[in-house]
């Protein structure tokens, strides 16, 4: 009798997560609200009438005004950097690219350079870019 309720409470040790406290949700977390007609998830809308944030049923006509006023927010992070620091340095001596013979590096003063656009897509100027051949000095034109 005792070894059995010893194993039972060794059970009851192996389902037990922890869970029987209260969590606490903090202000402000996106939770899923359910329709409490046929318990289907409500979705976001716009009350265009007030022009207010609502959640509304998609099978029957139930909706609820919500007091929040932020549904998902799409940060986009957008690291600004020299894009001289992008170019490789073996880049003049690639023969595919396109040579100046007439400009003056102001590193050397060396004539000839190769020169090309920058391609990263976060680089929307149509600035050129020049790499001396003789000392590989890049500048922007």
């Amino acid at each position: 009798g005792e070894q059995q309720e010893e194993e039972e409470e060794e059970e009851d040790d192996i389902l037990d997560m922890g869970d029987d406290e209260e969590q606490e949700i903090s202000p402000g977390a996106l939770l899923m609200r359910f329709c409490p007609h046929d318990s289907s998830m409500l979705y976001p809308q716009e009350n265009l009438r007030t022009r207010t944030l609502r959640f509304a049923c998609r099978l029957c006509r139930y909706a609820e005004d919500s007091d929040q006023q932020l549904i998902y927010r799409n940060v986009l992070k957008k690291e600004v950097g020299n894009i001289l620091n992008n170019v490789p340095s073996a880049v003049s001596d690639d023969p595919t690219l396109a040579r100046s013979y007439d400009v003056d590096c102001s590193n050397c003063g060396h004539n000839v350079a190769v020169f090309f656009q920058p391609s990263d897509a976060s680089s929307d100027s149509l600035a050129l870019i020049f790499v001396c051949c003789n000392c590989d000095f890049k500048w922007v034109n």
